[in-house]
């Protein structure tokens, strides 16, 4: 198995969590967005734009269809995924 490398972020990754099957990767950091990548290659697939701090956290529903961010703006966001 060989490390994938995920380019994107400006800043430091604080939270890295894979979806239920495994294929996705939800990333968080100190750039305020978090990206949501695909695990078999490392490709970004997306970004959920709109916190204005630090991503501390976050998890993704089994089915991959939200994500919930918690961030150091004092704010939790709920993400559509499919969108």
């Amino acid at each position: 198995m060989r490390p994938i490398l995920l380019k994107g972020h400006e800043r430091s990754i604080t939270v890295v969590k894979f979806n239920f099957d495994g294929d996705l990767l939800f990333t968080g950091s100190k750039d305020h967005t978090p990206s949501v990548w695909r695990s078999e290659n490392g490709e970004r697939l997306g970004t959920f734009n709109g916190h204005k701090g630090t991503i501390w956290d976050l998890d993704v529903c089994r089915f991959s269809k939200r994500v919930v961010t918690a961030s150091a703006d004092a704010t939790a966001r709920l993400w559509d995924c499919e969108t």
